[in-house]
């Protein structure tokens, strides 16, 4: 279950932004958001799967993101709220990347689904059939 909400949560992080500037009416750059998003949510699913790269690439992504949104908010916000919201966002990236790192049942979860993925990857190697190991 820890493990569906940090991966859900992240991609819906990702969006706030691209959905802000739409309520705002700005639509430029909605492509470019909408990709990126795509590219998350695939991430995301590999990291379902028990990818052990997309997990690594995750977890580097969610850290640099985090430190540069952080930083943005400190150093960019054109209000003091303004500037709040944003580090608040760097956080909640750097907690998700934490959470996927050092969370006891999230690691568990990630950790058992690498193995089932590598049993699989073998299976499938040496052509046993489904029942045999």
């Amino acid at each position: 279950m820890w493990l569906r909400a940090v991966l859900i949560a992240l991609p819906l992080l990702v969006a706030v932004p691209t959905v802000a500037g739409l309520l705002q009416g700005r639509t430029e750059g909605t492509l470019q958001e909408v990709l990126y998003l795509i590219a998350t949510a695939v991430l995301m699913w590999n990291v379902w799967r028990g990818s052990v790269w997309s997990w690594r690439i995750t977890v580097a992504l969610s850290m640099l993101t985090g430190m540069l949104v952080f930083m943005a908010g400190l150093l960019g916000g054109e209000t003091l709220m303004q500037g709040l919201v944003i580090s608040a966002a760097g956080l909640a990236f750097l907690l998700l990347g934490l959470f996927l790192v050092a969370d006891g049942p999230v690691r568990r979860a990630l950790e058992a689904r690498w193995e089932a993925r590598t049993h699989d990857l073998r299976r499938r190697r040496d052509g046993s059939p489904e029942g045999r190991p």
